[in-house]
């Protein structure tokens, strides 16, 4: 790649300063290293920026658009900030200066001298319109005329010349899961309690929410100890960070700009943001006792969801392609299900479904035995039917908006594939027909039985 002449000497001199600090600092992670250097490079600039002469506006030739003036009853002597107000539609009687947004666009008219073509609005009579985000934007700017006692700012010395308030960049690492090559677990010790302690902790957080069985397991193992003293600063406000915490023992204050707004104690948590992009941190954390935290970081925790995610995907996969009712669907439509489909496991001789309730989900055998129990009308449990892996049920409350049919028990350990009413009829809508012949011969053989 060829470097411009004039960009040459400053691209050599970040080059060289970057190169420098990663030889100084030898960080583990250099994509994140370089990425908070520019991230700093970009605000210094930014700071030094308004500091700088700008072009002034541009001036126009009253001789040289009389043409236009002829035509519009306008003569454009200068271009001012554009001020949004009642007053400024524009009035093709007036001869006063015309006021504009700076980037209004302009075409280019030929003088009938030959001179050179001047710029001349390219609709005389209809007034600036942006588009509804830049409306937005500035209508926080020029709300109230009176905000600026009736005269407008000079944004020419402000930040707003730099790319208007240049918003800060949310990133995070790119990650490609591999099937074949399952990434190492990281495994840190820990006793049961801890482990509970933990569990409870990120329970009910919303990143933590909806992991499945083993993805929370491989959190857990991967949470690291990290001893903090009284006074030490965890994090800081405004600082990149990249960890997630979870107290384990001990007490830390949080602060916003300076004012405590809460305190952590055991099982308390902060920082899950880190663990989606690598932004600002919203708050200062601050040890108030010794105590002992558990961190995760960005990372380890996406790499732990991508291979998990991409694994359940491929074992779903397979698994559908084994399942007889969907033999007919083709690999995209199996595809489908796959990303839809959500594990849920029940332990021996816990209920998954009871006869009179409400049909919400679809069932999947993944691995385990189901057994199947009627009510008698003398009000006994009769068992009609047991399935094994590559089974399924559930589907006769969702195909006819009947209460369930049976209650369903696991029989062992029992851990199925599930899938919600609506996905249900949206995603095995190819196979439906086949679905409701089956449950007419279930319903059938269930009038035999009886």
């Amino acid at each position: 790649m060829t470097i411009p002449a004039h960009l040459s000497e400053e691209y050599a001199a970040i080059l060289n300063e970057l190169t420098s600090s990663l030889e100084m600092k030898r960080p583990v992670d250099v994509l994140q290293f370089c990425s908070d250097f520019f991230q700093a490079k970009l605000a210094e600039q930014q700071q030094i920026w308004p500091g700088q002469q700008h072009h002034q506006h541009h001036y126009f030739d009253e001789h040289a658009v009389d043409g236009n003036k002829r035509k519009t009853g306008l003569i454009m002597k200068e271009i001012v900030p554009y001020k949004k107000h009642k007053d400024m539609m524009l009035d093709p009687n007036s001869n006063e200066t015309l006021m504009m947004h700076p980037t209004a666009l302009m075409a280019t008219s030929p003088s009938p001298s030959g001179a050179e073509p001047v710029p001349t609005l390219q609709s005389s009579y209809e007034p600036y319109s942006t588009s509804d985000e830049e409306e937005d934007e500035e209508d926080d700017l020029f709300e109230d005329e009176d905000t600026f006692g009736g005269e407008l700012p000079d944004f020419s010395s402000s930040g707003l010349s730099y790319n208007r308030g240049r918003r800060t960049s949310v990133s995070a690492e790119s990650m490609t899961p591999s099937r074949n090559k399952p990434h190492i677990k990281k495994v840190i010790p820990k006793t049961e309690a801890q482990r509970e302690r933990i569990k409870l902790a990120i329970a009910n957080n919303f990143l933590f929410r909806n992991l499945d069985e083993n993805q929370d397991e491989d959190v857990v193992n991967a949470m690291a100890e990290k001893v903090v003293r009284a006074n030490e600063q965890v994090i800081e406000q405004g600082a990149i960070g990249d960890y997630f915490y979870i107290v384990e023992s001990g007490s830390l204050d949080c602060y916003i700009d300076g004012s405590k707004v809460t305190t952590y104690g055991p099982a308390g948590s902060f920082g899950e943001l880190a663990l989606m992009y690598n932004s600002p941190r919203a708050a200062t954390i601050r040890a108030t006792t010794d105590g002992i935290l558990w961190a995760l970081d960005r990372v380890t925790f996406r790499r732990i969801l991508m291979e998990n995610t991409a694994q359940k995907r491929y074992m779903y996969e397979t698994f559908l392609a084994e399942v007889p009712i969907l033999t007919s669907l083709d690999s995209y439509e199996r595809f489908k299900i796959a990303d839809a489909l959500e594990t849920v496991v029940f332990e021996a001789g816990e209920t998954v479904i009871e006869q009179g309730s409400v049909g919400e989900n679809f069932y999947l055998i993944e691995s385990g035995e189901a057994a199947f129990f009627q009510r008698t009308p003398q009000g006994e449990q009769k068992e009609i039917n047991c399935l094994g892996k590559g089974a399924y049920f559930g589907e006769l409350a969702l195909i006819n908006d009947s209460p369930r049919a049976a209650t369903v028990v696991a029989r062992g350990r029992l851990r199925c594939a599930t899938l919600g009413k609506r996905g249900f009829k949206r995603l095995l809508g190819p196979i439906m027909d086949i679905l409701k012949r089956n449950s007419e011969n279930y319903a059938r053989i269930m009038r035999e039985v009886e």
